[in-house]
């Protein structure tokens, strides 16, 4: 990233499994946040942009997991072999406008945050907006649930109940013009059919009338060459007889004029054959007001077709066709109808009966992940709270509603504290709260959810002791399936990192910058000394810092298969 914010220049790569963000408060982690959001398509703000650059630009490369957005992405034309990573661009120009690439191709910042939203989830204090979506809801229980698959299946088999839908309309609204538009159609092949056309005849016509037109003129010509050349005294046909007479007498003399002769008697020849076609042609031109008057009349009827249905004969013989093949699709629309209404009929019934299936599965599902949420939020210092997964049936209009994903609507429900009322899940008050909710529902879904990055900004806030253990050991275990990026005030989620980053603040002459640092060894001790609260480098802090880093390594080891402890 280039001219972000406090970024100068800025190159930051994240590995797989838990990565961890801390610095001081204010040194810019969140900036690194921002810039991830707007590779995702978040809009841009011109107070993003550097003090003193006219722009700024920020670059992400995506491995891509997740076949849908795959299938999004070739959906708009844009290649990206399994090998290779998807690069997204983005620019924001101080005049306000920005630009979106994706593999270099331009695109929208709409599209990207469509794209986005199955390739990186953030939660954080304020951010947990997507796990509060009735629709993700919906997906993460029927990831749980081993339902993605028929969920796919069924959406293709409604997708294809929309187009039947759509198509039986159409055919309705065609049976009420049919009639109208038939008698227009015959008509149309009839004038057509009547006229007789071909290809090429208007041009025939053409040169024809030109002919006619002309024929006295024409005659005349051909008159003056026959006799000119043959005909007449005094015409080419016998002064070239005469020369080669001549001319052969003075070749038994000297041998050398013969190939002039030869050439005479050739010419002769083609006088001849140019006399015979003048004369046949003078023969057959004649003025013919009859026959003109039927040329104008047949290219008039011409003229008046292709005002009404084409440039050329050619087009309005395309027309024809076209009209004929209309005209049999409105005939057998009909019985098109009826096939459709089949079809739709069985369709129907297969798409209750599979949604019938999917709602079963569900409830059996919700019981499970709601007690398995509980749990969790127990481990997580929540035991009073009641966690439950409703499934209930879609209405409209006071009748079930069929949708692309089933005929359900799926709702996570939490009452924190004992005595209070199951509520929406976008309806605590507490951001912590619903931070460990969706720390808990992301541990019990880390290997059946598909987004393959997750972004955790600050969910340790107003935590600490042994809970802090708690968290870290969830992130670590939800980073063994997706990758994770955490952004952490807490040493005990630090120290479980499989990849730790330093976020710095400092000064670059007069400039005020922000740098990132992999921290490893004693970089890192120190990094985590700090984060206990030393204030100078002293034994103790070190000391409690190497602690709780052995105790991260440990407890990783144990949970390694084949690691050594």
């Amino acid at each position: 990233m280039t001219n972000f914010a406090l970024i100068d220049e800025l190159r930051v790569e994240f590995g797989p499994g838990l990565n961890v963000l801390t610095g001081e408060t204010g040194a810019g982690k969140s900036i690194i946040i921002d810039a991830l959001g707007l590779a995702l398509g978040t809009k841009g703000e011109t107070e993003q942009i550097r003090t003193g650059a006219e722009g700024a630009t920020v670059e992400a490369a995506f491995d891509l997991w997740d076949d849908e957005a795959r299938r999004l992405l070739a959906d708009s034309g844009i290649e990206c072999p399994p090998d290779e990573f998807l690069l997204v661009r983005r620019i924001l120009l101080r005049e306000g406008k920005s630009k979106t690439y994706l593999n270099g191709r331009l695109s929208s910042a709409a599209w990207l945050r469509g794209l986005g939203d199955l390739l990186v989830e953030v939660h954080g204090q304020h951010q947990g907006v997507v796990l509060t979506q009735p629709s993700r809801q919906r997906m993460l229980l029927d990831a749980y649930a081993g339902l993605t698959g028929d969920v796919a299946a069924f959406r293709a088999m409604h997708s294809r109940r929309q187009a039947l839908r759509a198509e039986l309309d159409a055919l309705s609204a065609e049976e009420r013009e049919k009639a109208q538009r038939l008698d227009h159609l015959q008509y149309q092949r009839g004038e057509i059919a009547a006229a007789r056309l071909h290809e090429g005849e208007e041009e025939e016509l053409i040169q024809e009338r030109t002919i006619l037109m002309h024929a006295e003129r024409l005659h005349a010509a051909a008159h003056l060459g026959y006799e000119g050349l043959y005909g007449e005294q005094g015409s080419v046909m016998g002064r070239l007889a005469a020369i080669a007479s001549k001319l052969k007498d003075a070749q038994s003399i000297d041998p050398r004029l013969k190939e002039a002769v030869d050439a005479c008697l050739t010419a002769i020849a083609s006088v001849e054959d140019a006399a015979a076609q003048l004369r046949d042609y003078r023969e057959g031109v004649a003025f013919d007001p009859e026959r003109l008057e039927q040329v104008e009349g047949r290219l008039h009827e011409i003229g008046k077709l292709k005002r009404k249905y084409g440039n050329s004969i050619a087009e309005i013989l395309r027309c024809a066709t076209s009209a004929e093949a209309e005209l049999q699709r409105l005939i057998c629309s009909e019985e098109r109808g009826q096939e459709v209404e089949r079809e739709l009929a069985t369709l129907e019934e297969a798409l209750t009966q599979r949604a019938a299936a999917l709602t079963a599965r569900r409830n059996a599902a919700a019981d499970r992940l709601a007690a398995a949420v509980q749990e969790e939020l127990q481990a997580l210092k929540m035991e009073k709270a009641v966690f439950a997964v409703q499934v209930r049936a879609r209405h409209e209009s006071g009748s079930p509603c069929l949708e692309a994903s089933g005929a359900d609507a799926v709702e996570f429900l939490i009452a924190p504290n004992p005595g209070e009322e199951l509520k929406p899940l976008g309806r605590i008050a507490s951001g912590g709260e619903l931070s460990r909710v969706m720390l808990a529902i992301k541990a019990i879904l880390a290997a059946s959810d598909q987004i393959p990055t997750l972004v955790f900004d600050e969910v340790d806030v107003g935590i600490g002791g042994g809970m802090a253990d708690v968290v870290g050991q969830k992130l670590w275990a939800i980073a063994k399936e997706r990758q994770v990026l955490s952004i952490t005030h807490l040493p005990q989620i630090a120290a479980l990192a499989d990849r730790h980053l330093s976020i710095v603040k400092r000064l670059n002459g007069a400039r005020t910058e922000i740098a990132v640092q992999v921290l490893e060894g004693e970089d890192r001790v120190r990094e985590i000394a700090r984060m206990l609260g030393a204030k100078e480098r002293s034994d103790a802090p070190l000391h409690h810092a190497q602690e709780i880093m052995e105790t991260a390594r440990r407890w990783k080891a144990a949970r390694v298969p084949g690691a050594s402890a």
